[in-house]
């Protein structure tokens, strides 16, 4: 920031350095997002029309934004999960 960027993006591919899990893939590619100044909803903001763009461009798929929201607790006592799967009743 010093540098007088406010915004910096990088796409980089990693390698993750640990122990192997079934839910986790051991390389992918990842959006570095560094902003100064922001807030939780600047980010929600940005990500969910960079997301829209992508898909919509590459894919035809139009997404409606913003993206429907819980909180972790309603997900815990509704789902039982911190990840739940709400493309199944």
């Amino acid at each position: 920031m010093i540098s007088g960027f406010d915004r910096y993006f990088q796409i980089v591919r990693c390698f993750r350095d640990e122990a192997l899990r079934k839910d986790r893939q051991l390389e992918f590619t990842q959006v570095d997002i560094e902003m100064a100044f922001v807030d939780e909803s600047d980010i929600r903001q940005l990500m969910e029309e960079y997301m829209q763009t992508i898909f919509n461009q590459l894919l035809g798929i139009r997404l409606e934004v913003p993206f429907p929201k819980i909180s972790y607790q309603q997900a815990m006592e509704t789902y039982g999960s911190d990840k739940p799967d709400l493309r199944y009743d």
